[in-house]
């Protein structure tokens, strides 16, 4: 558990439908809603337990509410930070170092930075986007390389391109809006990146 994990960058790629999911939660949807019996307060009804898209869940039994990491936190009866990495555990997001290892860079380091595997890809990428084609990308070899329109996460409202080691291992993703963003020699060979001579 000795590990930093940025819970903004968490909740911005697990959203509440997500957050039910990943707990198993026995919730009927509703619009923008799921309802049910709440499993950590066993309060029966259709609407114990309540989780609103974008907004938050609320249980009616203990007057508890909050965002994705907290209804990870009362289902499962365990403390924020512990709730967090669950959560991150379940949803494939890989825990980075402590905030004192040789990255400077705070929030997400990939945890093959640290000689561990990568990332796990990010499986909601629009690969047939406008935005992806507009930047010049053929859906098709997106979809092959995960390249992707990024509707939520950390490239939220841009282009996520990969960027792999010498072995492939996923390292992060780089968010693209304007093609002028990329290199000037940028080609479809550039995914994986590789290390350049």
């Amino acid at each position: 558990m000795g590990q930093f994990l940025d819970f903004q960058a968490l909740k911005d790629s697990v959203s509440f439908g997500d957050a039910v999911t990943l707990l198993n939660l026995n919730l009927k949807k509703a619009g923008n809603q799921w309802r049910g019996p709440c499993p950590a307060c066993e309060a029966g009804g259709d609407r114990a337990l309540v989780v609103t898209e974008g907004r938050g869940f609320y249980c009616w039994a203990k007057r508890a509410g909050g965002d994705q990491i907290a209804l990870a936190a009362h289902v499962l009866g365990i403390p924020a930070k512990e709730a967090a990495h669950e959560l991150a555990t379940r949803a494939g997001i890989v825990q980075v170092p402590e905030r004192n290892s040789t990255s400077t860079r705070k929030g997400t380091v990939p945890e093959s930075e640290a000689g561990k595997r990568g990332l796990a890809p990010l499986s909601y990428l629009e690969h047939a986007h406008d935005a992806v084609i507009a930047l010049g990308f053929d859906p098709g070899w997106c979809e092959h390389h995960g390249v992707g329109y990024a509707p939520r996460g950390v490239c939220r409202g841009s282009v996520a391109i990969p960027f792999r080691d010498e072995a492939g291992v996923l390292l992060g993703y780089i968010g693209v809006e304007d093609i002028t963003y990329l290199p000037t020699d940028f080609t479809a060979n550039v995914v994986p990146f590789a290390k350049r001579a």
